[in-house]
């Protein structure tokens, strides 16, 4: 009979502690989540998840700060090149026009240059009519002379009267096409005015195609 009522004495007490264990079970649950939380909040990950916003960034540099403004883009010399290596400097091309060949300034006065002009149009007398139509210009005109025949007119100069030699060509109209160096080999003239085409500055060399007109 003791063992009987020992055994009914038990069964309320088990029932009343099975609330209790089942609190202290929650208790500790949300005891153990709360310390989980709080140590992913203090670890490095948590921390670099909080940085500040890139607005703040910026503004905080243009502010005068010294840091650098995103917006620009700078590029550094690579291997001691110069800053400047990518700039092209333009360079001047060589003159390729008539007028920068042949200034149309005269480089001397015309009684300081000595002209010669030689028939070889086969037009009797033309040599004669063309120096009297350039002796009131001021040249110093040397005797008209003859020249082999040829069917081009030119008009040579030795080196520094090419603009004078251009002025002469433009009194009778014409284009400085006309114009050429002296050959080092002299020109087509009889032996008897060789002496003359060596003292002229120019020599007008008349041709059949009459490019200057002696009327």
């Amino acid at each position: 009979m003791n063992a009987g009522a020992r055994g009914g004495g038990l069964a309320p007490s088990n029932a009343a502690a099975m609330p209790r264990a089942a609190l202290l079970v929650g208790v500790a649950v949300a005891i153990g989540l709360l310390m989980l939380w709080k140590g992913l909040d203090d670890s490095p990950v948590a921390a670099d998840r909080q940085a500040p916003a890139l607005t703040d960034d910026v503004a905080g540099a243009d502010s005068g700060t010294g840091g650098a403004d995103p917006a620009v883009v700078t590029t550094e010399p690579v291997g001691g090149e110069p800053a400047d290596a990518d700039v092209v400097t333009p360079t001047s091309a060589a003159p390729t026009t008539t007028e920068a060949l042949f200034p149309t300034t005269p480089t001397h006065d015309p009684n300081e240059v000595k002209v010669l002009v030689a028939n070889g149009s086969g037009v009797s007398g033309a040599a004669g009519k063309v120096t009297d139509m350039l002796s009131p210009l001021g040249w110093t005109m040397e005797s008209p002379a003859n020249a082999d025949k040829t069917g081009t007119t030119r008009v040579y100069y030795r080196t520094e009267y090419h603009a004078d030699a251009r002025k002469i060509v433009e009194h009778f109209g014409e284009i400085p096409s006309l114009l050429e160096k002296m050959p080092t080999g002299g020109l087509g003239v009889p032996s008897k005015a060789e002496d003359r085409v060596a003292n002229a500055h120019i020599v007008v060399i008349l041709g059949s195609d009459q490019r200057i007109q002696s009327n």
